[in-house]
Order: C-alpha cells, then sequence, then structure tokens
C-alpha cells in the first residue's frame, strides 16, 4: 500500500532546531521557488488512482522535506506564542494548497474547507483506501480481459505490469510462515 506511516504520537521537535531556517534540512523551511500555485504532480487525484497518485506525492513532499505535515509527526503548537506556530501555520498551509493543487476539480471540493494537510490526507486515505472492493473487482476484471490485440509486446506488458502492480497494492499477497506459498510469492 502507498500510505504514510501513521505518526508515533512523539512529543513537539524541540523548537531551537527548528528555528534556524537557513539549514536545509529544515522541514519550517520554505525556498523561494515554493509557492501555493504549485503542482507537485503531473497525474491529479482522481476516483481511480489514489494508489499512485498518493505514491507521488509521498515522493514530491519528502523531496521538498515537508512530510511530516502529511503524515502528522508535525502538529500545530497549541500556543500561538511558541515561535513554531506561525512557521507551522505557513508550511502547512503551502502543503494544503499543494495537495488541493494536486486533486482532480471533482474531487477537490471535498478538501476545499480542510486547513490542516494531516487531516486532508487521512480523509483522503480513508475514502480511497486499499480496501477498495470495487477497484480490486475492477482491476480483475481487466486483467481478466486484457488482450494483447495489436500492442507491441512492450506495450502489452507494460499495460499487464501496471495493472498487476496495483493490484498487489490494493490486494497484497498474504505471507506464510509455513513456505507452502513460496511460489506465489516468487511471482513477484
Amino acid at each position: 500500500m502507498a500510505t504514510i506511516d501513521s505518526p508515533s504520537h512523539h512529543p513537539p521537535p524541540p523548537t531551537t532546531k527548528y528555528i534556524n531556517l537557513v539549514d536545509p534540512t529544515n522541514p519550517y523551511r520554505l525556498k523561494t521557488s515554493d509557492n501555493p500555485g504549485t503542482v507537485l504532480v503531473k497525474e491529479l487525484l482522481t476516483a481511480e488512482n489514489f494508489s499512485t497518485w498518493s505514491r507521488s506525492i509521498h515522493h514530491a513532499l519528502r523531496a521538498k522535506n515537508k512530510l511530516e505535515f502529511l503524515n502528522g509527526t508535525f502538529t500545530k503548537p497549541s500556543d500561538p506564542r511558541n515561535p513554531l506556530f506561525e512557521l507551522w501555520e505557513r508550511c502547512n498551509d503551502m502543503v494544503v494548497s499543494w495537495l488541493q493543487n494536486s486533486i482532480s476539480l471533482s474531487l477537490r471540493s471535498s478538501v476545499a474547507f480542510v486547513d490542516d494537510a494531516h487531516v486532508i490526507w487521512t480523509e483522503l486515505q480513508e475514502r480511497f483506501s486499499p480496501q477498495n472492493g470495487l477497484r480490486i473487482y475492477e482491476l480483475k476484471k481487466t486483467l481478466a480481459t486484457l488482450t494483447q490485440d495489436d500492442d507491441l509486446v512492450n506495450t502489452y506488458y507494460s499495460k499487464l505490469k501496471t495493472l498487476w502492480d496495483e493490484l498487489c497494492v490494493y490486494d497484497p499477497l498474504h505471507v506464510c510462515s509455513c513456505g507452502s506459498t513460496k511460489f506465489l510469492t516468487d511471482r513477484n
């Protein structure tokens, strides 16, 4: 599954470590090229592509050092006098904008009034979770009826592999400790 681990409810980060906005590893640092209008991923979220979209968002936010806002590791300081309060709000607002810009218009309105990146992420995960029986059915049906037709072998293989990979995300093989299903797990 292409999910982001749940927060382990660590205590808030030490304030002094994150005040230095010159440090390129500081998750509270925003670059001058970061702006709310940026679209982080090419493929917008639709009702059918959560697994691939979420992986792309995960990679993009990790590259921007903002994954902690998505997975809930960094929560909003409760005290407005906390030096991280405004920094958290600014970075969270940026991540919220990036997320909203990465969602198709038909779905965007469902999170338009959510102001916390982690809450948006959680809502989307719950809505499009890998336990999505309809998507599993659609994938299996498509796999069962997929034919090469006039496609080149490489094109056909790419279609097949894409479907299999997504199915493995939604409906992973269960690993048996007895070893009798080794041939199934070796198929990957």
